[in-house]
């Protein structure tokens, strides 16, 4: 049995570890909600969670995965974090989770005299790098999704300055007329 294999035999297991302590770096009175909640759209973050680290755990342990698929699900989970303003390591730092599951759950049956081998071991150092792939691109998106976060909150504010000025004019222009206004009553 290689590496893939034992992996995907016990995916469901490692994927709901991985959630749940993915869960775990959200604010205690959020993390319950989002690992009762089921339906996408009462918990949409809990659900796209659940769907992306199907989808990224598939392609770490190396099953065929498409590439197009994977950054999708990749850039769906880094959108949630980026949008909820944590910091990089935070945000980022999420996925290496999976590595802390695997090096307590998978390695240990890698290394049974049974399994152990040069090709067992070096399978299992494949995985670790590709789940390594994915935490650097990872990082890019989330640097374009915090930077397009930022221009929308300029453009916001620069809607709502705009309208404060455009009001401001206006009343302006209603305190100037309105003397001429007053003028011309008290001369009629």
């Amino acid at each position: 049995m290689d590496i893939t294999e034992l992996c995907s035999n016990r995916r469901e297991a490692l994927t709901e570890l991985w959630v749940n302590r993915f869960f775990a770096t959200y604010p205690l009175d959020s993390k319950g909600f989002m690992r009762t909640k089921r339906d996408r759209f009462a918990n949409p973050v809990g659900e796209t969670t659940r769907m992306a680290a199907g989808i990224l755990f598939d392609a770490v342990i190396g099953m065929d995965a498409d590439s197009a698929t994977v950054k999708q699900a990749l850039h769906d989970l880094i959108w949630i974090r980026a949008v909820q303003d944590m910091p990089p390591s935070k945000a980022v730092g999420a996925l290496y989770l999976l590595k802390e599951i695997l090096r307590s759950e998978v390695l240990p049956e890698c290394l049974k005299p049974e399994r152990s081998g040069f090709s067992v071991l070096n399978d299992y150092l494949a995985m670790e790098s590709r789940l390594d792939t994915l935490g650097l691109m990872a990082l890019d998106m989330y640097s374009e999704a915090r930077e397009r976060v930022f221009r929308i909150r300029v453009e916001e504010v620069k809607r709502s300055q705009s309208q404060v000025i455009r009001l401001a004019k206006l009343r302006r222009e209603q305190a100037e007329s309105a003397p001429e206004t007053e003028n011309r009553g008290v001369e009629e």
